[in-house]
């Protein structure tokens, strides 16, 4: 009989590990473990320096530096216009569009999320002449992804929040 019980109350506990263990599973969605706050951190700390690098060599008009920051099968995808595709590509667009004049340009993040192998980045843009003037200004969407060890731009779309005139 005590044998009886207790095969019985091994049973239970056996069943009840099992339900639990898939209940967690099924309400994340996830099969792996979580990620820490530590490395999310970190993550958002690459891509945010993957902006401020872009940035940088925006204003100096470095085109080979700002499509560094993109990922060989990288898409720029333009308002009012055909998508970019490939690294080499986007930099021949950043060349055509530097040739024109460089104005200032600065990018504020204003929300990140992500996890260790995907992370998109939420930004405000603004353009200005060499006077200060706000030549446009807008919001764009990023997702980065790892390429040799590094985080870069793997889709990047953007548009005005002005009028098209």
């Amino acid at each position: 009989m005590k044998k009886i019980i207790a095969n019985g109350f091994l049973a239970l506990f056996f069943i009840l590990l099992t339900v639990s263990c898939n209940k967690t599973k099924a309400s994340s969605g996830f099969d792996s473990a979580p990620k820490t706050e530590t490395n999310l951190e970190e993550v958002k700390n690459a891509v945010i320096g993957v902006n401020e690098i872009f940035v940088i060599a925006f204003n100096k008009g470095d085109a080979n530096m700002m499509a560094d920051c993109y990922t060989t099968d990288a898409k720029f995808m333009l308002p009012n216009g055909k998508s970019v595709v490939g690294k080499e590509n986007i930099k021949a667009h950043f060349e055509s569009m530097l040739a024109k004049g460089v104005p200032t340009f600065a990018l504020k993040t204003t929300g990140t999320w992500g996890d260790s192998e995907t992370m998109s980045a939420e930004m405000e843009w603004l353009m200005a002449d060499k006077e200060g003037n706000v030549i446009d200004n807008g919001k764009a969407l990023e997702i980065f992804k790892k390429e040799d060890g590094k985080w870069k731009i793997f889709r990047d779309i953007f548009n005005s929040d002005n009028p098209v005139k």
